[in-house]
């Protein structure tokens, strides 16, 4: 079974070789509107890897999937896909920065799993987002055990996970107990076979539904999340992607989601994060300064939320005059705190918490840069990750 469950594990692992190294560096430019207690993407920074235009890209208010695949080489590299034979996990890293005005601060690791590109700022009504479920691959049916098993021998499905929702679609006839059209949630078995359950909460207790038949031509189930499927861990950023500054307003900002428990309707806390007037590029727009309305990176979720598996609707109530603004789903992995310049930074993950962070494949590493007591300035980040899997 792949995976990590003892140190014996991880110390054979290492001596098979089964590691991979990857050195990055990165470029930081805010403009002049940058200021003390701000969190930034480096997303269109230049360096290793390379700058990337992505989250300025697509269809206004349609969710789209990131995977390092699609991201034009702008995410970091971690060895390409090992499941399901293998589990990844980040091992350790290092991380150092050649500026004395940026330190203090927070480098923190995330997971790009998907975001909306939102051009139509000037509207101040809750604008609802397209998700379509393009994620999808076939399976069997076994109507003696209600287990179905993945036809694919491709990575993805072993990336989901219980209370996944799902749709099923079919060239033929499905099993008798399951409908076209209809809701289901996934009760993960293993990396090549699940169950589907009637509701959320079923699939949490294991409930399954009786299947009587194996149904005839080729099932397809499909789904919406590429990693983190439940959406569990999952939260928001809202961050100015484009090169330029978004024109002058300080709208009131809020999202309608879907959580990690497939609850509908779920929003943002009354008190919501605040534009900023003319957000910098790479800026994530409500951070920054202090008071109310101004948090640390991530969009507050409604009290009792563990994620969001879907953003429903997304607002800014007051308009922009001009420019866009993207909506990402993320997953943090790791934060490397800088005090002091040239100091690296080191985590090791073997023995610090979290303990070696899962590294799913297709998964979109990304730097955030949150900024301390100091203005932002230009400088440049470097350092390595060590990732092993197993």
């Amino acid at each position: 079974m792949p995976g990590i469950a003892s140190n014996d594990q991880l110390i054979a692992a290492l001596a098979s070789g089964q590691t991979v190294r990857t050195n990055w560096g990165k470029l930081f430019n805010p403009t002049a509107a940058a200021v003390a207690n701000e969190w930034h993407t480096l997303f269109r920074g230049a360096g290793n890897p390379p700058a990337d235009a992505l989250f300025n890209t697509g269809t206004n208010l349609a969710f789209q999937v990131v995977r390092d695949s699609t991201t034009s080489a702008g995410a970091i590299q971690h060895g390409g896909n090992v499941q399901p034979t293998f589990y990844k996990y980040l091992l350790s890293g290092s991380a150092v920065t050649a500026a004395a005005t940026v330190v203090p601060g927070t480098l923190a690791l995330v997971d790009v799993v998907g975001f909306v590109r939102v051009t139509s700022v000037t509207t101040t009504t809750a604008q609802s987002v397209t998700n379509t479920l393009g994620q999808s691959d076939t399976f069997t049916a076994d109507a003696g055990t209600d287990l179905c098993t993945w036809t694919s021998t491709a990575s993805i499905p072993s990336n989901l996970l219980t209370g996944t929702r799902v749709r099923l679609t079919t060239s033929g006839t499905l099993p008798a107990g399951l409908a076209t059209a209809t809701d289901y949630y996934l009760v993960r078995m293993s990396d090549s076979t699940f169950e589907l359950a009637s509701s959320y909460a079923n699939a949490i207790a294991g409930t399954q539904i009786n299947i009587t038949d194996a149904g005839t031509g080729t099932h397809t189930v499909t789904w919406l999340l590429p990693r983190y499927t439940n959406g569990a861990g999952l939260n928001a950023i809202i961050f100015n992607s484009n090169a330029t500054a978004l024109g002058a307003s300080t709208p009131n900002l809020s999202l309608g989601y879907t959580n990690s428990a497939q609850a509908t309707s779920r929003a943002t806390p009354t008190v919501l994060p605040v534009g900023k007037t003319a957000a910098s590029n790479s800026h994530i727009i409500y951070t920054g300064a202090t008071g109310a309305g101004k948090y640390n990176y991530t969009v507050p979720l409604q009290a009792g939320d563990a994620g969001i598996a879907q953003i429903d609707t997304i607002q800014n109530a007051t308009s922009y005059v001009s420019g866009e603004y993207s909506v990402a789903l993320v997953r943090e992995l790791a934060q490397f705190p800088l005090s002091t310049l040239g100091l690296a930074a080191e985590q090791n993950f073997m023995f610090g918490l979290p303990s070696l962070p899962r590294v799913y494949d297709g998964a979109a590493l990304y730097w955030l840069w949150g900024s301390g007591v100091a203005t932002p300035a230009n400088s440049g980040f470097s350092g390595y990750l060590n990732f092993v899997f197993n």
